[in-house]
């Protein structure tokens, strides 16, 4: 009886233990994924704000853009144009 207690408490330590670090790396895994989306919305902001605020484009574009990701890269999901001026805006602040 007692080695199967004794191997039990072995097992739950090993499970809590994996667990810990399943859970350590997705939550760090989460913190980069993160880092580089606003580090790619940044980007995208300030190359839409230079194009866009300098007169490089016209009136449309941004949607133009948007349209065309979404056409380019089916299922797509974040780059409407309301999130493409966001993204600008984002960038000038």
């Amino acid at each position: 009886m007692g080695t199967d207690n004794s191997l039990e408490s072995k097992y739950t330590i090993a499970v809590q233990t994996i667990k810990t670090a399943i859970l350590r790396s997705q939550y760090q895994a989460i913190k980069l994924v993160n880092k580089e989306q606003l580090a790619l919305y940044y980007g995208v902001g300030r190359y839409i704000s230079q194009n866009s605020r300098n007169g490089y484009w016209g009136t449309g574009a941004i949607a133009y853009i948007s349209n065309k990701l979404h056409n380019e890269l089916p299922g797509l999901r974040g780059f409407s144009e309301r999130n493409l001026k966001n993204m600008r805006t984002f960038y000038e602040e």
